[in-house]
């Protein structure tokens, strides 16, 4: 059985892969609103997942996706509305 965090964790990954699947099929670009919030939310729930789990490198790594992800968000949808 797959506890809530586990569950959080896997629904992470499916919307990580879900964006790459879109854009390398060209149903997305890289600064569509969608697809930077499937990285955001997917990293962050994947995040989630790890800190409860104390897989540090994964841990880090995807928390640096998450950054990368925020700051895409940032630059193509914030700055440039103002």
């Amino acid at each position: 059985m797959v506890n809530l965090f586990g569950l959080i964790g896997y629904v992470g990954i499916v919307f990580l892969l879900l964006g790459y699947f879109m854009l390398v099929i060209g149903q997305m670009k890289v600064n569509d609103t969608h697809y930077i919030l499937l990285n955001v939310l997917g990293a962050l729930f994947v995040v989630i997942t790890l800190y409860t789990g104390g897989v540090l490198p994964i841990l880090q790594t995807i928390v640096a996706w998450l950054v990368i992800s925020l700051f895409g968000f940032y630059k193509n949808h914030i700055a440039v509305s103002h």
